[in-house]
């Protein structure tokens, strides 16, 4: 009971880590203009962002040896709420990357720690559902944006409106307490067990864990991509399709609608069918979603996103899922860590990178570069995929 209970305040945290995910690429085609930088400047925040999540993941393994993940995740969706209000009262670009970097800090410590905590103690069907909660955070910033650009509204409300969320989901964490010290640091496991706590593995020993660097790779080339379609979604409906920022910000939505129902069906189908029949499943939409931006028309150019979220929706919780069973439960936290730190490089450095070329050619280049990325995604993946096998025939 007391685990349920838990697991459910779990997910309330991972909505407050969806929620601001969502708003940079839909605000950006107003926020823009209204800070007076040129449209290539969000590549600068992502980078910023993700800095702040390099950081915090990488240190997650030695804080959660001090301290309990409650006490970890409630000061980290604070700093969270704390850099969205700024947000919305900040004037000057130089103090919106310095929020940036206080938002990146909060959400890499609950990304790190609770996806360790759930890969560890829970099953598979729960780390989908974990994730289907942070998509559906993800709706909810584009939807209020959406609303207030329709009814003359700035961006600004859009990020006071979230961080007024994300400091009710902090008072609720805060409340929580009893269920963590009911249920002990390491909850009651679906299979009655009650692991023991860890000390922290040094980053160096698990980087040398044969088949971390493949593992890394895979998050690295993932993320690209994904963040890629999130941060620049709604400025190519805007910069090359022609769209007003109210359409692009609802149509752009969809690409976390797609994640969304992606991560659902992946939680209710998950346990019936192989891991790696899942990842062709989610590339295969993938692909289908990025051809169909290329060649359907202006008109139905937005819905298209959805396919794309789709394919993307089961593939990060299924990494993070096999990480005890192919580093083993004692690596698990440090190996997450590293993980977690590529996947945010990759959603630093390649979302960016589109935006300086956006910026000297065109932003109507986006599906291109997306492919590019895929192709190079999937082989990572195959090759990640022939190593475990081989790792799994010599045991």
């Amino acid at each position: 009971m007391f685990s349920l209970l838990l697991l459910i305040v779990i997910y309330l945290a991972f909505i407050s880590l969806g929620l601001p995910d969502s708003m940079l690429g839909a605000a950006w085609p107003m926020m823009y203009m209204d800070l007076g930088v040129p449209v290539s400047y969000a590549g600068f925040i992502s980078i910023t962002v993700c800095v702040g999540t390099t950081i915090a993941s990488l240190i997650y393994a030695k804080a959660n040896a001090r301290l309990s993940t409650w006490s970890i995740t409630a000061i980290s969706v604070a700093c969270t709420a704390i850099a969205l209000i700024s947000y919305s009262m900040i004037q000057s670009f130089p103090v919106l990357i310095l929020a940036a970097l206080l938002l990146g800090i909060g959400a890499g410590a609950v990304d790190a720690g609770l996806n360790n905590y759930v890969a560890l103690h829970y099953k598979v069907r729960a780390m989908n559902f974990l994730h289907a909660f942070w998509g559906i955070g993800t709706l909810i910033g584009p939807f209020l944006l959406s609303y207030f650009f329709a009814h003359g509204m700035s961006w600004r409300n859009g990020y006071a409106a979230i961080g007024s969320i994300q400091s009710v989901i902090c008072l609720i964490l805060l409340l929580s307490r009893p269920l963590w010290k009911i249920a002990g640091e390491s909850p009651i496991t679906e299979s009655g067990e009650k692991p023991e706590r860890r000390k922290g593995i040094p980053i160096s020993e698990a980087l040398h864990r044969k088949g971390a660097v493949t593992a890394m790779m895979g998050f690295f080339f993932y993320c690209a991509m994904e963040q890629s379609s999130m941060l620049w979604a709604s400025t190519f409906l805007v910069s090359a399709k022609g769209f007003t920022e109210s359409s692009a910000a609802a149509a752009a939505g969809l690409l976390f609608w797609g994640i969304t129902a992606g991560r659902i069906l992946s939680g209710l189908i998950g346990p019936k069918i192989k891991s790696r029949s899942m990842i062709w499943l989610s590339q295969a939409s993938n692909l289908l979603g990025i051809i169909l931006v290329l060649i359907v028309p202006e008109e139905f150019a937005g819905y298209v996103f959805f396919f794309l979220g789709m394919g993307f929706g089961p593939v990060y919780p299924t990494m993070l899922q096999q990480t005890p069973e192919l580093f083993g439960t004692k690596y698990s936290a440090s190996i997450m860590g590293l993980e977690m730190s590529a996947a945010y490089i990759g959603s630093a450095m390649m979302p960016a990178l589109f935006g300086v070329i956006g910026r000297s050619f065109s932003m109507s280049l986006f599906p291109f570069y997306i492919l590019v990325i895929f192709i190079i995604y999937v082989t990572v993946l195959e090759v990640k995929v022939r190593r475990a096998a081989k790792n799994q025939a010599s045991r």
